[in-house]
């Protein structure tokens, strides 16, 4: 059947039941869109759904079976069905034994003697279905408030929901989630806040006057209170007792009649949470390697998009970026996004192989051509690279002789053995890669020139970590979940003073040198929490200098010691600070500036 989005049949004609109504489509569109894997759906006494979500529909797929619901509303009480699909009510209907809801809980809906229907909460997983079975009664509770809450907004006011409604609806609403909820006002004052908050935040419960801007930094939080804007899932870091955690958040702002922001509703998860309610909603595969270039700067949004451009066309292209940036990372990512991804992929690097070596692998050779020469000859890495994408690194670092037959290679789209004659046609895609200026060593006759702009059709340029230092929160929080998997860790944060640093550091092996940092903590620490006293010998090293007096710090030390002394000395003259000033060499002004400056108390 089709899902009319209707008023109520047959009681059109009474106001009172018509706001209801109204209201009741707005609470179950509000609920639904803020519990996860799970669904609240309004039915009319006629069979007839008003309200509900159309992520409901996407999950249901097909039409609800007319006799089931026919069979619910006659019942007209509370029914648990744990088995959808496979209850005697569903027999006929398409999803008979595949039904992809797994439980529903039905509440009937009444105004005083007038029975319009029922209201029901649906999952779609069977994790989920065991921890709303477990909180029945709970579930059950909940839905009836809602009823209540309906029908006494419905009484009172006789108009749509406004601020005040949504801020009951949702107060309701949170008290009933196992995640951390709280509702706040524009100025970040908390209004209502459920258990798992206090829990979460070592808070008492009878704490009132809790400000959100005090108990959270740098979040999504303060964004939203900021830009009067709600979200969905936003992965934030929040830093709370100098600790850094990584949550999901989402938020519902409540608006006034102008439209301006006067509540917000939060709901926060770990990262854990979330993951193990995704784990349960089909998401697209991701976006091959590409996913694992990590950040969100600008930078690294205009990287992905020239990655996404380039990876499909054939022109040769030449990535440029400090050591550790990365340039691997983007060659396999422009292969993997390619028309030639289930082709070869072949990596040659240009400085690790010796002279004498390189040419014979890049090129191959025949039978016979030099003394151990392979019976029947070698294909070289072009050779079996062809139809795929050869990936030349550190390409600065190759000899000049060679770049002359790379180039011919580039050019003719063939190659030849060594100690052969006959050609070889190619079709490959050539990715370089360099740290080198190359500009600097064309000048310096080091590279070739026409090689160079052979090379240089499509640029790619890697930006060093210390230009992008708004993607290291991200970064940390990656390595920990990498290496949590690898050592058999369970790191759960970073705290703030050792999240600052790393932010204050130079990188001079970029995120390399990053991920070899997160790594070597991960092994020492026995806590959940990295700390800055299991960093790298050469951050140490960096904080031992950082924490060392500076040189200007050193000289106020002294001045401030100098006219201490001297003030000290002439406090019993009659006019001290002006005797001091003549006994320095400086002016009665200069002196009141530096004892204002130095917070110097004059006895």
């Amino acid at each position: 059947m089709e899902f009319p989005y209707c008023f109520l049949h047959g009681d059109d004609n009474m106001k009172e039941i018509e706001i209801i109504k109204n209201i009741a489509i707005d609470i179950v569109k509000a609920t639904s869109k803020i519990l996860n894997d799970a669904e609240v759906v309004l039915v009319d006494h006629n069979g007839y759904y008003i309200g509900f979500n159309e992520s409901y529909l996407q999950r249901k797929k097909t039409g609800e079976w007319k006799p089931y619901i026919d069979t619910v509303i006659k019942n007209k009480q509370v029914t648990v069905i744990e088995c959808p699909g496979f209850n005697p009510l569903c027999k006929g209907c398409s999803n008979e034994g595949h039904c992809p809801q797994t439980l529903e809980i039905i509440v009937p809906f009444n105004i005083e003697d007038k029975y319009l229907g029922y209201i029901s909460i649906i999952t779609f997983s069977e994790e989920t279905k065991a921890i709303y079975l477990a909180k029945k009664e709970q579930v059950i509770e909940f839905l009836k408030t809602l009823i209540n809450v309906m029908v006494s907004s419905g009484k009172e006011h006789f108009s749509r929901i406004e601020t005040e409604n949504a801020l009951e609806q949702l107060n309701i609403i949170i008290q009933h989630m196992d995640y951390v909820a709280f509702t706040c006002d524009s100025d970040g004052s908390v209004q209502c806040a459920n258990q798992s908050f206090y829990d979460f935040f070592n808070l008492p419960s009878d704490k009132f006057d809790i400000n959100t801007y005090e108990l959270f930094k740098s979040s999504a939080i303060e964004t939203a209170l900021s830009n009067g804007e709600g979200f969905d899932d936003m992965e934030s870091v929040i830093i709370f007792n100098d600790v850094i955690h990584r949550m999901v958040v989402s938020c519902k702002a409540i608006k006034d009649e102008e439209g301006e922001a006067t509540n917000f509703t939060f709901f926060i998860r770990t990262i854990e949470d979330a993951r193990r309610f995704m784990s349960n909603v089909p998401t697209p595969p991701p976006d091959n390697t590409l996913s694992q270039i990590v950040g969100k700067s600008n930078e690294i949004t205009e990287l992905k998009n020239k990655i996404r451009s380039f990876s499909q066309s054939i022109s040769t292209i030449l990535i440029r970026g400090e050591t550790g940036t990365g340039k691997e990372l983007v060659a396999r990512s422009l292969h993997s996004l390619s028309p030639r991804s289930e082709k070869p992929f072949i990596t040659i690097n240009c400085a690790a192989i010796p002279d004498s070596l390189l040419e014979s692998e890049l090129f191959g050779y025949e039978e016979g051509t030099f003394t151990g020469a392979s019976k029947g000859g070698k294909a070289g890495l072009f050779e079996l690279g062809n139809n795929g994408t050869v990936f030349l690194d550190e390409i600065g670092d190759m000899p000049l002789h060679l770049q002359a037959k790379l180039l011919r290679v580039l050019q003719e789209k063939q190659v030849i053995r060594l100690g052969g004659f006959h050609p070889i046609d190619l079709d490959v895609r050539i990715i370089a890669a360099t740290n080198h200026d190359l500009e600097k060593l064309v000048q310096e006759k080091r590279f070739r020139s026409d090689l160079f702009y052979r090379l240089n059709i499509l640029p790619i340029n890697i930006p060093p970590l210390r230009n992008r230092i708004s993607d290291l929160d991200q970064l940390v929080f990656h390595f920990i979940d990498k290496y949590n998997v690898r050592l058999n860790k369970n790191i759960l944060g970073i705290e703030s003073d050792f999240l600052e640093l790393l932010k204050s550091y130079r990188w001079p092996g970029n995120v390399r040198e990053l991920e070899n940092a997160i790594e070597y903590a991960i092994n020492l620490e026995e806590g959940s929490y990295l700390t800055k006293k299991h960093c790298t010998p050469e951050i140490s090293k960096y904080i031992h200098r950082v924490d060392s007096p500076k040189l200007k710090e050193q000289l106020q030390e002294y001045e401030i010691s100098i006219i201490r002394n001297a003030l000290q000395q002439n406090n019993k003259e009659k006019d001290s600070v002006n005797t001091t000033a003549r006994a320095l060499g400086i002016s009665r002004a200069s002196l009141y500036k530096k004892i204002k400056d130095y917070n110097i108390t004059i006895n």
